[in-house]
């Protein structure tokens, strides 16, 4: 029964990470628009790319393999995206590394020392090794691209054209990083209760679709 709960969810994920990407496609992918928007387009093909892998993997074997599996590049790339989006192309244009943000930074340092912790808790899980170390670096760099999304969203308004009306954008960009991090516990874990799943896939979903509609209307607010 969780194999049919897996696939079904799967597709459902698949067909959210390909509907937000196309929705990317559409209105970031033309000529003169940010690089920004283009690499938020490409976190979202990651994950779509992730998710058709896992279908497939369920169809023709049954399930996920036990060890560094091609579809963690997926997830993984899909938050080096986002941490190069921000910390790349806008981050600077934001912090100017003065003492009054100081205490924003060191707030934001909340995001990956949480992914610390739900990396470790994976690691003592009783799962594969081989699964255990791939949701581990899952996590760890959906916390490195979180340290970023947190600190433009605590960060003031006031002090950066680029913070306006971004703060749905960021909240998704965080909840996505939770969800993959909830989905991998519970993976590691081997939690059998099927309510247990729908929590991660449902939120996945909705940060799937969510995510460039949001960054859309978030920079039609940026002067500059």
């Amino acid at each position: 029964m969780i194999y049919e709960v897996e696939l079904f969810c799967n597709s459902l994920l698949c067909l959210g990470a390909l509907t937000g990407f196309v929705y990317s496609l559409v209105k970031f992918f033309r000529p003169k628009k940010a690089m920004y928007k283009k690499m938020v387009g490409c976190a979202l093909g990651c994950l779509f790319i992730e998710r058709l892998y896992e279908i497939v993997q369920y169809v023709v074997v049954g399930d996920l393999p036990q060890l560094f599996q091609i579809g963690t590049f997926g997830n993984i790339g899909c938050f080096m995206f986002l941490f190069s989006a921000n910390f790349g192309a806008i981050d600077s244009l934001i912090d100017d590394r003065s003492d009054e943000l100081k205490k924003y930074r060191l707030a934001a340092l909340a995001a990956p020392a949480v992914a610390l912790i739900a990396a470790a808790a994976i690691l003592f899980s009783p799962s594969y090794p081989g699964r255990k170390i791939a949701c581990a670096v899952e996590v760890l760099f959906a916390g490195a691209s979180s340290y970023y999304s947190l600190k433009h969203l605590i960060i003031p308004k006031e002090y950066s054209d680029f913070l306006s009306g971004m703060r749905a954008f960021h909240i998704t960009s965080l909840v996505l990083a939770a969800a993959v991090a909830l989905e991998d516990i519970i993976w590691c874990y081997q939690v059998r209760v099927q309510a247990a799943w729908y929590i991660p896939y449902a939120v996945l979903l909705f940060a799937m679709l969510a995510l460039a509609p949001a960054l859309e209307r978030g920079t039609k607010q940026w002067r500059t």
